[in-house]
């Protein structure tokens, strides 16, 4: 669900992605989008096929399953260099940007897919960012996964979980922040080590 009125954001085609979503308005660094909502559901009754990249991993027991029929930020497309990021609030995640983001800017994130292995065979997780940092997949490598999870396990304890009824929405928030300030995600991000 977008955060941001609609005024700021708009869908068009991408020459190989996709649909994507871009800006219409400049976007200051920081700035809190969307909130990921949507069906609370068990990973295993989750359908997963090669055409539905749409699940967002909420807890180790439940997804988050999009309407599809709706726009949202589910429908903002991979980078290896992406704008965005996650922010986990009050057991929702928030997409903020990392950068100002100028008018017509398409808006990106990285899917933070788990090291490829064995069950992705074949991948079917190739990126098209063509940003000079791309690296042609979707996944992570094994260390910057690594470093992934132990910033999500210190961020998760900032955090509680919301009770999830499972087969329904995730609720909204009653409030949500405008911004995310000086986050750590920005050093661990900018340091392309």
């Amino acid at each position: 669900m977008f955060l941001l009125k609609d005024n700021y954001w708009e869908i068009k085609k991408t020459k190989k992605k996709g649909f994507g979503v871009f800006t219409k308005k400049k976007i200051s660094k920081g700035t809190i989008i969307g909130d990921y909502t949507g069906l609370v559901l068990r990973p295993q009754d989750a359908f997963v096929d090669e055409s539905n990249f749409y699940l967002m991993y909420y807890h180790d027991n439940a997804v988050i399953a999009p309407d599809l029929k709706k726009s949202g930020i589910h429908l903002l497309n991979h980078s290896c260099a992406p704008n965005r990021w996650i922010y986990t609030y009050r057991g929702h995640t928030l997409f903020f940007t990392l950068r100002k983001i100028m008018i017509g800017e398409e808006l990106t994130i990285s899917y933070l897919l788990s090291p490829e292995d064995e069950l992705c065979n074949p991948c079917v997780h190739i990126c098209k960012c063509e940003s000079e940092f791309c690296t042609g997949t979707m996944h992570l490598s094994k260390d910057k996964y690594k470093l992934w999870q132990k910033f999500q396990k210190e961020e998760g304890k900032k955090t509680k979980k919301m009770k999830v009824v499972y087969g329904k929405n995730l609720p909204m928030l009653t409030s949500y922040p405008a911004k995310i300030a000086n986050n750590p995600i920005y050093a661990m991000i900018f340091s392309r080590s």
